[in-house]
């Protein structure tokens, strides 16, 4: 699915997702990660691996892994957030762990790929 700010892919057998999406951007980048990390416990078994700021090519970034469980299915998440030029950008991705190898792979050709708007 794409519209004008979201490009959403599953993959064929449903086992990632990636989202690239953009808006403006609207106060602190880590403040407004961490209050989506309190309201995040709607999975089962949430467990936080890292929510940390960071840069991504150069612009302030979020980087945020975590691991939960969907109707007993477990998944992965690992989320980016950054500014740059006013604007507020995500670049994420949920799998499940047996494809962890190929899932990174392509969400590092995403982020790679990504183009700012």
């Amino acid at each position: 699915m794409k519209t004008g700010a979201e490009v959403h892919y599953t993959s064929p057998a449903g086992t990632q997702e990636l989202v690239a999406k953009s808006s403006l951007a609207r106060g602190d980048l880590m403040d407004s990660w961490r209050t989506s990390e309190r309201n995040a416990h709607q999975g089962q078994d949430y467990r936080k691996i890292r929510l940390e700021e960071t840069t991504f090519r150069g612009h302030p970034a979020v980087v945020w892994e975590y691991t939960f469980r969907l109707e007993g299915v477990p998944w992965h998440a690992r989320l980016l957030g950054f500014e740059a030029k006013g604007k507020s950008y995500q670049i994420n991705t949920w799998y499940q762990p047996a494809g962890e190898g190929k899932a990174l792979a392509i969400y590092e050709d995403v982020k790679k790929s990504f183009t700012l708007l």
